[in-house]
């Protein structure tokens, strides 16, 4: 059953936690200190800002509702990133917004009804609740390979406590399906 009490709820927390997670990846870029260094880089990353879309669309019933809460919740991550920075010029501000927002709107619906596919129990939702953390395995090995240079240490250790985090919650995700659908069948 449909409630506009809980579509409300549910929209504004899928922005404020986007506009959240935009200010605060951008507060933290400033700060030189190895432990808010290194929340940077990993809030830097696509997997959260994926994470957010599809936590929108996991939250939603309606797979319409889904892809547009989703799509909505990223671009007011990216508007909220970008707002944050007081010294950006307006000549750098609105392309850059404009052009990220693009993107969310494009790949928010998407990222939403993975999220809504995910909801599906067994089997049939594992592929889409195992997105999410892949993704997350996926970017920070590309990482490693490609940026640890760049970032040294701190970059090494916060994508490998990453990897590491994503590879238990795909497996933990994984054996949660398979006892559950052990469960399923003998109760039967």
């Amino acid at each position: 059953m449909f409630s506009p009490r809980s579509w409300i709820l549910t929209s504004a927390a899928a922005l404020a936690v986007g506009a959240a997670l935009g200010s605060l990846t951008r507060l933290l870029e400033a700060n030189a200190s190895t432990g808010v260094r290194a929340a940077y880089l990993v809030l830097n990353e696509a997997w959260p800002w994926s994470a957010l879309a599809f936590c929108a669309g996991l939250a939603c019933a309606s797979r319409i509702a889904s892809a547009a809460l989703a799509a909505v919740s990223l671009a007011a991550a990216v508007a909220a990133y970008y707002a944050v920075d007081a010294h950006a010029a307006w000549a750098g501000f609105l392309p850059a917004t404009l052009a990220w927002g693009a993107v969310a709107l494009v790949v928010g619906p998407f990222l939403g009804l993975a999220g809504n596919l995910a909801r599906k129990p067994g089997l049939g939702g594992l592929p889409f609740r195992l997105m999410i953390p892949l993704l997350a395995v996926v970017e920070t090995s590309a990482r490693l390979r490609a940026e640890v240079s760049l970032q040294g240490s701190v970059g090494e250790t916060a994508w490998t406590i990453t990897r590491l985090a994503a590879v238990a919650v795909c497996l933990a995700l994984a054996a949660h399906t398979v006892l559950i659908n052990r469960r399923h069948r003998s109760e039967r």
